[in-house]
């Protein structure tokens, strides 16, 4: 599995538990949908990975978008708040660490698999940000990928237009979360008529990130309105 070969920097964990963290660590956790996300890109990477672009969001460790540039993605960038967060470092100890330094050196750990992986500030929903960040890529990504990030119903205009402002005329946007409000699938249904639900898959009953009750991971993947048609007219 990609996901046990990800290298992550010290202070990083695989785990939820948070022990012996303060602060807002929500940057330096893979969370439980993370490797759900990494195993879809591992049956779809022939057509939602390979030779494509991919930008991650929210993307944490960068342990989702490590995999898809280890399963053969063209570029991959990993994107998530510009900010700094306080870490445990020892018994009364603090240090403060960046978001994006922990994803550059993350990037750096997995050496050559890594090369094609470049990491940038994503501020969901500021326009005047993300029309600069589009801009970089002009023909936006092939693939747009998100794991636990959809845990507060008040973000999700901001990364509806985040999506919509960097996905390609033809993307796959695959979202991987556990439900806990009823929110989510409604987040899902609004991405609509840009994106259409092409498949969504459960893994079972696993804890909510966060702590915050038990709910259903769901993996979901959403293609883009450009694609669908080309495949219509080829049908006719």
């Amino acid at each position: 599995h990609y996901y046990d070969s990800i290298e992550l920097a010290a202070g990083a964990t695989r785990s939820g538990s948070g022990i012996g963290e303060v602060g807002d660590v929500t940057g330096f956790r893979v969370w439980e949908s993370a490797p759900l996300a990494i195993a879809h890109l591992e049956r779809r990477r022939a057509s939602i990975v390979c030779g494509r672009s991919v930008i991650e969001l929210g993307a944490g460790t960068g342990a989702v978008g490590l995999s898809a540039a280890a399963l053969g993605a063209k570029h991959v960038v990993l994107s998530d708040a510009d900010s700094v967060v306080t870490l445990a470092a020892g018994p009364g100890e603090r240090e403060e660490r960046s978001r994006l330094e922990s994803l550059a050196e993350n990037a750096r750990l997995n050496g050559e698999r890594a090369a094609a992986v470049s990491v940038a500030p994503c501020r969901w929903g500021d326009a005047a940000h993300l029309a600069d960040l589009a801009g970089r890529w002009p023909e936006g990504f092939d693939t747009v990928v998100a794991s636990d990030v959809l845990y507060s119903p008040r973000s999700y205009a901001a990364l509806g237009a985040t999506i919509r402002a960097l996905a390609g005329a033809d993307a796959t946007v695959v979202l991987a979360f556990p439900e806990r409000h009823g929110g989510e699938a409604r987040f899902v249904e609004g991405l609509a008529p840009a994106f259409a639900l092409v498949d969504s898959e459960a893994a079972g009953e696993g804890a909510a990130a966060g702590g915050e009750g038990r709910g259903e991971e769901r993996g979901e993947e959403r293609r883009g309105e450009e694609e669908r048609r080309e495949e219509r007219r080829g049908e006719e």
